[in-house]
């Protein structure tokens, strides 16, 4: 067996395990039936995972993709697939929140069931100001499964009621979301909620025991939590006596 292709095989795998941790059911199809699918999977959706911002700053990219593909495929062959791929593109782009929300609401009407579509409209309604309305499409997808998008989609809840002023409730959305996952950004903004609610101590304390945790994390954890760590070394700083 090659070099290459036990390369490839590990780097399918990767993808694909993922793909079902993030809950992202959508990109099955492109995983399993497009020509370099998880290739493809990676530059959409984990490359976001890494902090890019120094790369992109020094080469000049700060562009969002260009919406003719999706839109061409969409036009050619208007499956439920590609419906899905020009929504999430268009809400990408930040310039369409709307239209992706009608494309998001016509996967639903086909699937009810597909908590990628779900997520989509919950988050186009959020980018349109709809919040009431993201409000209710987060809490009808998170009824169905609370991790969903490794815990992003709680996280968005959890910011909507504190806007709104539900500050205890969106608190207690941050603690159960700190307790189904080690993400050190998720004790971060646990961290800044229970500090301006008056709960400093416990903030200081959660910061601290994240930070030590963070010390003996492996390295990739290390790498994707990086700027996380720095936010949260801001924070213990802020929180400081002077």
């Amino acid at each position: 067996m090659s070099g290459f292709y036990l390369i490839q095989t590990a780097f399918t795998i990767w993808m694909m395990v993922d793909c079902y941790q993030r809950g992202a059911a959508s990109y099955w199809y492109m995983m399993l039936w497009v020509p370099f699918g998880p290739l493809v999977y990676f530059f959409a959706v984990k490359i976001h995972d890494f902090d890019l911002s120094p790369l992109t700053k020094w080469i000049g990219i700060g562009r969002p993709p260009s919406l003719d593909a999706p839109r061409w495929q969409h036009q050619e062959t208007p499956s439920l697939a590609n419906k899905l791929a020009l929504a999430h593109a268009l809400l990408d782009s930040g310039e369409a929140a709307a239209e992706a929300a009608t494309l998001f609401a016509e996967v639903l009407r086909h699937e009810g069931d597909n908590k990628g579509a779900s997520y989509g409209l919950a988050r186009a309604r959020l980018a349109n100001g709809d919040h009431a309305e993201a409000l209710e499409a987060f809490d009808a997808l998170l009824a169905r499964e609370a991790g969903f998008a490794d815990g992003d989609a709680l996280r968005m809840r959890a910011d909507l009621l504190w806007q709104g002023g539900q500050r205890e409730e969106a608190v207690a959305d941050l603690e159960r979301l700190v307790q189904q996952s080690g993400r050190l950004e998720f004790r971060v903004a646990l961290a800044d909620r229970l500090e301006t609610i008056g709960r400093a101590d416990e903030a200081t304390a959660l910061l601290a025991k994240a930070l030590e945790d963070y010390r003996h994390a492996p390295r990739f954890i290390q790498r994707r939590d990086a700027r996380a760590r720095r936010d949260a070394n801001a924070l213990l700083r802020a929180f400081a006596p002077r």
